[in-house]
């Protein structure tokens, strides 16, 4: 597998002899890392309000031959597993929320070079559910304007992405974004599910409606983390039991509601390493966005060593 990424890079990758000790003294660690992406574009897609993270198609192929040349990439449950080579730390990949370009853009990146991905979904077609409350604010800002947007929802917000931060942690205003423009979704549906499971890619939950666990009461915790996930199960016909949260956002109770609803590991966005002696329930993932390789390679060796607070 390794080898296989290797053969798939261009150019013989020059790593800076501080980044490349920093990822052997993770190695020796026994330090792993999740790589989390979203929403994968072609190359000549036009930019759109990115309030949903993004990143081409071929800057995502060139991240990942990158991992498969400072390091190995393996299924991301196995990052907890002790490391039996202490000389290149370990990659595990993610890829979050229901978009179709999961089937369209990143699967065949996955399959050329011979590497699995864990994709976290919700499950959205399988419910006859729109568009995320996020996709919606991002058009609603790019076609009427972030300060029309903000008097439309009665907020003030200097930015687009704090206008987003405020509409996470009110479903009241989630609700007004659906409503705020006619979006339809392009999210994956079963036959492309079914599919992603058949390449044997793994498949987790992300909760279906996609709410902020850490502010719902005992009940409505407990709800999030089943309703819709029997139906996930069916389209992929195994059992689902890794769990990403929603916004990256857990803490001990919710931590534990995840261990009770059955899952074995899940996932938060807080960006650190992963160790075998981590919890299986608040385990870390790093989002690297749209690094070019020298600043990916950087970014890599510090985010593989440094441990960031919840």
């Amino acid at each position: 597998m390794a080898a296989l990424l290797k053969r798939a890079g261009k150019a013989v990758l020059r790593v800076a002899p501080l980044h490349a000790a920093a990822m052997r003294a993770a190695a020796a660690r026994g330090n792993g890392l999740a790589v989390l992406y979203h929403r994968v574009t072609a190359d000549d897609a036009a930019p759109t309000g990115e309030l949903v993270p993004s990143i081409p198609r071929r800057l995502l192929r060139r991240q990942l031959e990158v991992l498969g040349e400072v390091g190995e990439v393996v299924p991301l449950e196995q990052l907890r597993a002790p490391a039996v080579d202490r000389r290149r730390p370990r990659f595990g990949l993610s890829f979050d929320d229901d978009y179709r370009s999961h089937s369209e853009q990143v699967l065949p990146i996955l399959q050329g070079l011979g590497v699995t991905g864990t994709f976290f979904l919700s499950g959205r077609s399988l419910h006859g559910l729109g568009a995320y409350w996020f996709e919606s604010l991002e058009r609603l800002v790019a076609e009427q304007g972030l300060e029309h947007t903000r008097r439309r929802l009665g907020v003030d917000a200097a930015t687009a992405s704090d206008l987003a931060a405020l509409c996470e942690r009110s479903p009241w205003l989630q609700r007004l974004v659906s409503t705020a423009v006619d979006l339809a979704p392009r999210h994956l549906r079963a036959p492309q599910i079914t599919e992603l499971a058949e390449a044997g890619m793994a498949v987790g939950f992300h909760t279906l409606r996609h709410r902020r666990l850490v502010d719902l009461d005992g009940e409505g915790l407990r709800l999030a983390l089943v309703d819709g996930r029997q139906a996930l199960e069916g389209a992929i016909g195994r059992r689902v039991d890794l769990l990403a949260y929603p916004h990256g956002k857990a803490d001990a109770r919710v931590a534990a509601a995840a261990r009770t609803a059955g899952y074995r590991m899940a996932w938060t966005g807080w960006p650190r390493p992963v160790r075998s002696a981590d919890d299986p329930f608040l385990l870390g993932r790093w989002e690297p966005g749209p690094l070019q390789t020298d600043a990916f390679v950087a970014a890599l060796a510090v985010r593989v060593n440094r441990a960031a607070p919840p």
